[in-house]
């Protein structure tokens, strides 16, 4: 079922870009690849410092159904990672659209309106990006804890 929550991801920035005058012909423009290695490279530190990166894989693995919580402690360090990345997430896609404007603030000489508004959308993909990854990790958080309130059942 989780599948669906990548659908609706995927339907929507589809069904955002239908209604723009250029409709489908612009879709590039929503992909960036320095702004997705901000994310992994803010990310992967912060979960690893924080020794959550085995607890995150499981945790996509108890999402799944490819696994069974061994125990509670597991389910909550499971829990505890899906939410840090989710903070680990927004946090890193304000300070991309900050450090992205700074950029913009301190380099523009003149350039003019377009380049000003093209460089500000590209600062914005890293909180696009990060917003995209926590609406994925909502239903797995909601998955592990309903996995605690079964476990706390048995």
């Amino acid at each position: 079922m989780y599948i669906l929550a990548v659908i609706g991801v995927i339907c929507s920035v589809l069904l955002l870009n239908v209604v723009t005058e250029e409709g489908f012909g612009d879709m590039l423009v929503y992909f960036d690849v320095i702004s997705m290695l901000q994310l992994i490279v803010l990310i992967v530190p912060i979960l690893a410092s924080a020794g959550l990166v085995k607890d995150f894989n499981v945790a996509l693995k108890l999402a799944l159904g490819k696994k069974k919580a061994e125990s509670m402690l597991q389910l909550k360090k499971a829990k505890e990672a899906i939410k840090l990345t989710g903070k680990v997430c927004l946090a890193s896609g304000v300070m991309g659209i900050c450090c992205g404007i700074i950029k913009i603030f301190y380099s523009y000489k003149g350039l003019g309106m377009a380049s000003l508004l093209a460089d500000s959308g590209v600062s914005m993909l890293t909180l696009f990006y990060s917003l995209i990854i926590y609406l994925l990790l909502l239903p797995i958080e909601s998955k592990i804890e309903i996995k605690i309130s079964e476990y706390m059942q048995e």
